[in-house]
């Protein structure tokens, strides 16, 4: 097996030594560090690491007489974590090395079944390996000397879960120790009951680790041996305070890690003037009116090496092309557990305050424009899932799906290799001057696609995204953390329902036409300029003529007077039947008896950038200069709480600018 990891920790602890008390010891292990991500269940074993005990005293035995000795291997650290000790499964005398330190120099002393030490020779028998509990391993040993010299090994290691082989006959301190002959096939200690140590349990039953921020750090095994020794057979018992710790047995790391966010991709909004069925222009260049990024998801390497459960041929990691293994997306249906991530699909779970719009889909992409046109861009449909409510949504990318996205096709590639088609996006190559993006070749964009014709909903997302193993696979899926993702609103729709239109054909001394109508409308942003749109909403329901009411600055406020929106809505509306006079202040009912309405007339004022805008009202005389505020009676149908709680009012409008 190929050389561990090694931690090298080593402690130590002294005591005197006495026939039948513990003895001044070094415990030295070879610790390895182990993927968290390929162990799931609890009947998972993994080959123990090796591990020394060294005495910093003397064994020894008097002439034709013996030493009896325990070493106990207990573990410990988080979790349960317990050796595989069923029928079969305990470790044999092949896998268990003493050595002598004889003038500084290390001597093989053989290791022979009990009661095989032939006469006149020495040796180290083995007479037993027990399972005291989950736990605990008792190894009892002697030291046979059936010479009529004493013998002393002065200095001595005990090593454990090691492939030993065939010792020839050696002298130790003047004795004659017999041949150790060729081993058997060795069974190795084995650790098992892992998931409670290295995982969590997701709410689907199915094991899982939280990754990034969400992580709960490394999970460790620890190992604790202590020691015994005494004269005559079948000494049982073995020191406890005396033993000697090593934290760094098995280290459980976090190899592989799934990130989600919202990245480049910015926050959106639904275009009233086409009733809020199609998505504002992006300043960004990032999707179309039909399609808006909203967030990205990235599988990355994390700077830890460590083992798949073979221990012995390659760190669990995403990789591509190698030698080794057909993991990630090389080959689909080929389980590893020499380093490969069994890949069989990506799962992201979108959460949305308000819902999706109705026949809308998700698709995964290349680049943060979202296209499936152009030479390099790629992008997957995913398999919906919705909650009852349809505000959550599961998505599921499969294999398939990830590879067409990762390298348009090629199977032989990984996730860390997700192309980018910025060349080939809308606003030319390399690091784009609009919006300052540059080229990333290392995730994936989540898209969100809308029909067109059906309203959007207002909706903020957040989303977890999983990369799912395969079914047979021993080995636990990675899961991000819950995240913010680009948000989509409507914009800001507040009705003026005290409006008074202005109409032309009264003079100012008129008796209706000395009431102005002054309007202010205020950006309360401090970052967010706001584009102004304007509209007359009839009292019979009908919408009348539109038009741009200019740009507010964040922070900026203007006053417009009915007069003035009077000239800025010029356009007419393509609602059918409605009137497109002044303000649309004539429409007499059937029989003419309810004559002018322009008293009832209300103005709507639109913005698709703005998240908060607020609208005072005031009616000016202008024959005797009286100035009334009556700002209370607006509404809104969209206002960003979370950006400007003080400002929220009740909410009103419906839709956006029809045109």
């Amino acid at each position: 097996m190929k050389a561990m990891k090694k931690l090298h920790v080593a402690a130590a602890v002294a005591s005197l030594f006495a026939v039948g008390s513990a003895m001044a010891a070094t415990i030295s292990q070879s610790g390895v560090t182990v993927a968290r991500e390929v162990i799931m269940k609890n009947s998972q074993a993994i080959i123990a690491p090796a591990a020394s005990f060294t005495y910093a005293g003397n064994l020894s035995a008097n002439a034709a007489s013996s030493q009896d000795f325990n070493l106990v291997l207990k573990l410990g650290g988080d979790g349960a974590a317990a050796w595989l000790a069923t029928a079969g499964n305990l470790p044999n005398l092949e896998t268990v090395q003493v050595k002598a330190f004889v003038a500084g120099s290390p001597v093989d002393v053989p290791v022979l079944a009990a009661g095989t030490t032939a006469a006149g020779k020495a040796a180290v028998e083995l007479l037993a390996i027990e399972a005291v509990d989950a736990q605990t391993l008792r190894f009892k040993f002697r030291l046979e000397n059936k010479d009529n010299v004493p013998v002393n090994l002065t200095t001595a290691q005990v090593n454990f879960n090691v492939n030993t082989a065939a010792i020839a006959a050696a002298t130790v301190g003047g004795v004659d120790f017999d041949a150790q002959p060729a081993p058997a096939a060795p069974k190795f200690a084995k650790v098992t009951n892992l998931v409670p140590t290295v995982g969590t349990v997701d709410a689907d039953g199915a094991a899982e680790i939280a990754t990034d921020v969400c992580s709960d750090g490394d999970k460790r095994i620890s190992l604790n041996i202590r020691n015994y020794t005494g004269s005559g057979v079948g000494v049982i018992g073995e020191s406890g305070e005396t033993g000697v710790t090593n934290n760094g047995y098995i280290l459980f790391s976090q190899a592989v890690n799934v990130v989600i966010g919202k990245g480049v991709a910015p926050n959106r909004s639904t275009n009233p003037a086409v009733e809020n069925k199609a998505l504002a222009t992006d300043a960004a260049g990032f999707g179309t009116s039909t399609v808006m990024p909203l967030g990205f998801v990235k599988f990355r390497n994390l700077s830890v090496d460590a083992w798949d459960t073979d221990l012995a041929t390659d760190y669990y990691k995403l990789r591509a092309n190698n030698a080794n293994n057909n993991g990630d997306l090389k080959t689909f249906g080929v389980l590893n557990t020499d380093g490969a991530v069994d890949t069989k699909e990506a799962v992201v779970k979108l959460y949305s305050s308000n819902g999706f719009a109705a026949g809308s889909t998700i698709t995964l992409s290349n680049s943060p424009f979202c296209s499936a046109t152009g030479a390099n861009n790629v992008s997957a449909a995913g398999t919906v899932v919705a909650s009852a409510d349809g505000k959550d949504w599961t998505v599921t990318f499969t294999h398939a799906d990830l590879v067409s996205v990762v390298s348009g096709g090629t199977v032989n590639d990984s996730l860390l290799a997700i192309g980018d088609a910025l060349a080939t996006g809308p606003l030319g190559a390399g690091a784009d001057p609009v919006s300052g993006y540059t080229a990333s070749l290392d995730r994936a964009y989540i898209c969100y696609n809308v029909p067109g014709n059906v309203e959007i909903p207002q909706s903020t997302f957040q989303g977890v995204a999983s990369l799912i193993k395969e079914d047979l696979s021993d080995e636990q899926n990675n899961k991000s953390c819950r995240r913010d993702l680009a948000g989509l609103g409507g914009g800001v729709k507040i009705d003026v329902r005290n409006f008074i239109a202005w109409d032309p054909s009264k003079p100012v001394t008129d008796a209706y036409g000395e009431w102005i109508d002054v309007v202010r409308v205020i950006n309360n942003s401090e970052t967010q300029e706001a584009d102004l749109t304007g509209q007359y909403i009839r009292a019979d329901g009908k919408y009348g003529k539109w038009g741009s009411l200019g740009t507010l600055p964040a922070r900026g406020a203007r006053y417009f007077t009915s007069k003035e929106i009077h000239t800025l809505l010029s356009n007419n509306s393509s609602i059918g039947g409605a009137d497109q006079t002044a303000g649309g202040d004539k429409d007499a009912v059937a029989g003419g008896t309810q004559g002018e309405k322009a008293p009832n007339t209300r103005l709507r004022i639109s913005s698709t950038k703005a998240s908060t805008l607020r609208v005072q009202n005031y009616f000016y005389n202008a024959r005797t200069g009286a100035l009334t505020e009556v700002s209370a009676s607006q509404g809104a149908d969209f206002v960003n709480l979370e950006a400007s709680p003080r400002d929220h009012i009740d909410q009103d409008a419906q839709t956006g600018i029809k045109k």
